[in-house]
């Protein structure tokens, strides 16, 4: 019996043995199990943390480039009028109102001018905003500026610029101007939290409170009308989830959720997501933040903004493409609404105002007016840039303000030229396949101020302006007579030039019969009135006096260095092939006194410090004598005022322009450069498949210059005459008389020459330098009969 009870005791025993240790078991895996999760769960959070750190704690965005409009300034010096002011503030969106209350604003009293200029963060440093005082004259003319903050007396003040485009980097896709929180109006902030989250100063990022009221909404209403997401929630999601809508990816978005709150303070976040917030979509690009939409629907900072156009931007929270403006107008007005009255519910406004407010229309500017328009100019600027800048541009440029030369005005009326000036001629001519371009730069500065590079000007497409190459017939002529003029002792505007046909023979090629326009030929014509009236036969007798080698060098040294100049002598009448862009850049120098200074659309660029990246160089290079200018801007005076541009004296001769016409053989391509007292004018017209125009230099690229010139307002041509320029008398005959002028002309001599009759330089034909010979013999059969010059017609 004792036996058996220790057997069964030890058996029981070796029982109690085998049972412990498969408790023990089970509590062990429990624990390593909830060790594991913890451990994940900490690591994945530790892996989030990481993320929103790295993200919230460095540079939250690709931030796009910034592109302005030219900084425009009210000076004293310019003695603008009242009704001249008043346009420049209206061209740059200030508002006339009869209380000056916001930045913007500007109100009209007797002779006075009282404006509150918008702060702006200027290439040099910021400025803040300022109240101004502009006094007029009994003569309407600007005689007093007072700063009316520091209570003195200025001679002039800027402008902030608009914002014309933005340049993304790489393959972003999205759109914003970042700005920081205390920039933001107080009342679209308490909009936003009144109607996306009114417990976003009291939740950890999550609001259970909230979850439960929507779900009870939503169940009411039977389908989804409500969120339970907070703006911390939103906000995540934006920045580092997809829209997938999973269990996981809300389970993912409230822990980061509250891991950003607790990192951060609520303004951090608040200033994030106002900066963050999806609003609409800009062609393929998304617009995020309120300050780029705002700008995006109405043109405006968000400071400056109305309460309504508050509320509306406020509702498009909710749904940027249920809600766009454009597209759905009647669900934005509907939404707008909605969120005025709740505004009316929590006392933000009365109801007076609601009523006033909800009666009103959305206010939105014309559709895509931001980052779309003046596609060429943007386009000749990207090309600048990557000059400029080089390769790693993209990451210099990130979140940088590019402060460009464009004069909204002048591109606005270049490009109305361009459409209907070009459609006129299509009809005229019932040549629909016309095309234009047209550059147009301050020659003082080298600053382009408008570029349009063709008849569609919103098309970002093949941009005529700086990507067509077309010959440029007679526009090289100042070129050839300005290289003359640059030897004073051989060559003046009265030294005679042969005007009978001729034949060149060149060693390899046919001989070649150039041949004046108009068919007419005389003995002997002056300088001065052959480039007026663009004759070819003097031109080429010219230019192969003084050499085709130097005439090629003095054009490479005014800009010409890349475009490939055939030495030959048909050169001297334009047979090769460039763009406006470079024929600009001639003419720049020409109308600069000889002074060179690289064309650019780019003032200065500067990063988000303010530090300067690039900046444009105004510094002339004095690449030909200003006395050799000074003369060839004198000869294009006479072709506008009797010569090929002469249709422009009837409504324009106190402007005193200069201007050179050019036309191709077959009238194929027609051209025209103008010149006033500050700008520089390129005009092309034609076709892209190299077609008849059916057009002269003077009927076709003319006609558009004069339809510019009716929208615009120029400034007369008044050029600085060199000290060693003297002024000659010429008789009707074209001989000199220093006592009996008829006409004079201005020459660039040493102080003892003899400028009367009997000094008079003889030209001759010449061989040029150049390997191949070249001889220049009459052309038979023998020379027409001599036509007076008074009698000749001018050339295109």
């Amino acid at each position: 019996m004792a036996g058996e009870q220790r057997n069964t005791s030890s058996k029981s025993n070796e029982n109690v043995k085998n049972t412990v240790p498969w408790t023990q078991t089970w509590k062990m895996t429990a624990l390593k199990i909830a060790f594991t999760g913890a451990s994940l769960f900490a690591f994945y959070g530790i892996y989030l943390d990481g993320q929103i750190r790295s993200k919230m704690d460095g540079q939250v965005w690709r931030l796009p480039a910034e592109v302005y409009s030219r900084i425009q300034s009210i000076r004293l010096a310019d003695k603008l009028s009242l009704e001249q002011v008043k346009q420049l503030l209206l061209d740059n969106d200030y508002r006339q109102t009869t209380l000056v209350a916001a930045p913007g604003d500007f109100k009209i009293e007797d002779n006075t001018i009282v404006l509150l200029r918008r702060a702006f963060p200027f290439p040099e440093h910021p400025e803040a905003q300022r109240v101004f005082r502009l006094r007029f004259n009994d003569n309407q003319k600007l005689a007093v500026i007072e700063d009316l903050i520091n209570l003195k007396a200025i001679d002039e003040f800027r402008l902030a610029p608009k914002l014309i485009a933005m340049l993304q980097s790489g393959e972003e896709k999205e759109e914003r101007l970042a700005i920081p929180l205390q920039n933001y109006p107080r009342l679209l902030i308490d909009t936003l939290i009144l109607t996306e989250d009114r417990r976003f100063y009291e939740h950890g990022g999550v609001s259970p409170l909230g979850i439960a009221r929507a779900m009870y909404t939503n169940f009411r209403a039977g389908h989804t009308v409500q969120g339970g997401s907070t703006l911390t929630q939103q906000l995540v999601k934006n920045l580092f989830l997809t829209n997938e809508r999973s269990l996981s990816r809300k389970i993912n978005e409230a822990f980061m959720a509250v891991m950003l709150d607790l990192r951060y303070d609520k303004n951090t976040i608040l200033e994030t997501y106002l900066n963050e917030v999806y609003l609409g979509q800009n062609g393929d690009s998304q617009v995020h933040g309120f300050e780029l939409a705002s700008h995006f629907y109405f043109g405006l900072p968000v400071r400056e903004i109305n309460l309504d156009q508050i509320a509306l931007l406020v509702g498009m929270v909710k749904g940027p493409s249920l809600y766009n403006p454009w597209r759905n107008p009647n669900n934005a007005l509907e939404r707008r609404n909605v969120v005025l009255r709740l505004m009316l519910e929590h006392q933000m406004i009365d109801q007076e105002l609601y009523d006033t407010l909800s009666k009103r229309s959305l206010g939105v500017q014309e559709r895509g007016k931001i980052a779309r328009n003046y596609p060429a100019f943007i386009q000749t600027m990207q090309a600048e840039l990557r000059e400029n800048l080089g390769e790693n541009r993209e990451g210099r440029l990130q979140g940088a303000r590019i402060f460009s030369t464009l004069d909204l005005k002048q591109q606005s009326y270049a490009e109305q030229t361009v459409i209907n000036a070009t459609a006129e001629l299509q009809l005229r001519t019932k040549n629909p396949a016309l095309q234009s371009a047209m550059i147009i730069a301050d020659y003082k500065k080298g600053e382009i101020r408008a570029v349009v590079g063709g008849t569609q000007t919103n098309y970002a497409g093949f941009n005529r302006a700086t990507m067509a190459q077309r010959q440029i017939g007679s526009l090289v002529k100042p070129s050839v007579y300005l290289t003359a003029l640059t030897q004073p002792e051989s060559f003046r505007l009265n030294t005679p030039l042969n005007n009978r046909p001729i034949t060149i023979n060149v060693k390899g090629s046919p001989p070649w019969q150039p041949r004046n326009y108009d068919k007419h030929y005389g003995g002997s014509v002056l300088m001065v009135d052959a480039l007026a009236r663009s004759l070819n036969i003097p031109t080429v007798n010219l230019g192969m006096k003084v050499g085709l080698k130097k005439v090629i060098e003095t054009q490479q040294a005014m800009g010409w260095d890349r475009v490939k100049i055939p030495r030959v002598p048909s050169m001297l009448l334009g047979s090769y092939s460039i763009s406006p862009y470079d024929v600009t850049k001639l003419y720049q120098v020409i109308a600069n006194n000889g002074g060179k200074i690289p064309l650019s659309t780019i003032e200065s660029v500067n990063d988000r410090q303010g530090n300067i990246i690039y900046r444009h160089n105004t510094e002339a290079e004095q690449v030909v004598p200003a006395e050799a200018a000074f003369q060839t801007v004198y000869a294009m005076q006479q072709a506008v005022e009797r010569g090929t541009g002469r249709s422009l004296q009837e409504n324009y001769a106190d402007l005193h322009l200069a201007g050179k016409t050019g036309t191709t053989n077959d009238a194929r391509d027609t051209w025209f450069v103008g010149i006033d007292g500050e700008n520089v004018t390129t005009v092309w017209l034609g076709r892209d498949d190299n077609g008849e125009t059916k057009l002269t230099g003077a009927s076709g690229a003319l006609y558009l210059y004069k339809d510019y010139l009716k929208r615009t307002t120029a400034t007369p041509l008044k050029p600085n005459k060199p000290n060693d320029i003297k002024w000659v008398g010429i008789n009707s005959y074209g001989s000199w008389d220093c006592y009996s002028p008829v006409r004079n002309i201005p020459v660039w001599a040493n102080k003892n020459q003899n400028f009367c009759s009997g000094d008079r330089p003889e030209v001759v034909e010449a061989q040029p330098g150049g390997a191949a010979p070249i001889i220049v013999q009459p052309a038979q059969p023998a020379a027409p009969q001599y036509i007076p010059i008074e009698d000749a017609k001018p050339a295109g």
